[in-house]
């Protein structure tokens, strides 16, 4: 763990290993919820990303702390929902043919996006249909919450793009907040994932020599880092920390190696990504679509 600690400024401590981000994500003094307390930088920090992250005054659920009332029943009832869906999708059916066909080779970026939004998009409702504005509006809420550009996300803000951007989305999927984030920051981590599925399904050495789960674990890119805020002061891992200080758990980083994969989806934490399954499942059902065809094999789905 690094600590960057400048009284009054900044207070934040990014966290690498493994071992360090199960324990703080399982830590009750870590959590979601978040304080508008604390050095100058975090709370700037955290009003940004609340700001962004929230509709009609209600936080996205992946913001909510743990002792939120509903959250878990929330998390576990999408997580059980999805599971089902799972089921339905790993084997390749029909419906995954125009993603298959993109990581054959078919088709610009913008055709995966769309794709990959709408197959979101229909875990929430059925008739969901992606649309060039929909992808705009997630690309514009994403860019927002990546951007460094202070001018430029205040002019969003301030024109009420922002606003109307998160208006769209939450109109698609009937206000369910999970779908939004969803086809917000879950499309853009899905859409990496095959776009590395296109680049290993164009090598035929590659595409012969590895397994349908090495494929698939190769295509989950989990975020970058998750927030937790202290809630007291203390020390973990040799680290004093005070209360208000701002946790970065580098989930990109910490992820990598065979043992650490359940990092992708926080697998082990009350904070589980509802998609651990479902996501996986897709990889391997355009997976197996599209290698079949590429190996000249028959497929039947």
């Amino acid at each position: 763990m690094k600590r960057t600690y400048i009284p009054g400024i900044t207070d934040t401590v990014d966290v690498t290993d493994p071992a360090e981000i199960r324990t703080i994500s399982n830590d009750s003094r870590f959590d979601r919820d978040f304080m508008g307390q604390g050095p100058v930088r975090n709370r700037q920090l955290l009003r940004k990303m609340l700001r962004i992250f929230s509709f009609n005054g209600r936080l996205i659920p992946t913001l909510m702390p743990r002792t939120n009332p509903g959250r878990a029943a929330a998390q576990d009832e999408l997580w059980s929902r999805l599971n089902v869906k799972a089921d339905q999708v790993k084997h390749g059916p029909a419906e995954l043919e125009p993603l298959a066909e993109w990581v054959r080779g078919i088709g610009t970026d913008e055709k995966l996006d769309l794709l990959v939004q709408q197959s979101i998009g229909r875990l929430f409702v059925e008739t969901f249909t992606a649309t060039e504005e929909s992808l705009a509006a997630a690309h514009l809420v994403f860019e927002a919450a990546s951007s460094s550009n202070l001018l430029k996300t205040l002019g969003w803000r301030i024109s009420g793009r922002l606003e109307r951007a998160k208006t769209l989305l939450g109109s698609m999927v009937n206000g369910d907040l999970a779908g939004v984030i969803a086809m917000i920051a879950g499309r853009q981590l899905i859409a990496d994932g095959l776009q590395k599925m296109r680049r290993l399904a164009s090598d035929p050495a590659l595409r012969s020599s590895m397994t349908t789960d090495a494929v698939v674990d190769e295509c989950l890119f989990p975020p970058a880092t998750v927030l937790r805020q202290a809630n007291t002061s203390g020390e973990v891992g040799g680290c004093p920390f005070r209360k208000g200080s701002l946790f970065i758990l580098e989930l990109g980083t910490a992820s990598k190696g065979a043992t650490n994969r359940d990092l992708v989806f926080l697998s082990e934490s009350w904070s589980r990504c509802p998609a651990e399954n479902w996501v996986p499942a897709l990889m391997q059902g355009v997976w197996t679509r599209a290698s079949a065809t590429l190996n000249g094999t028959a497929f039947a789905a």
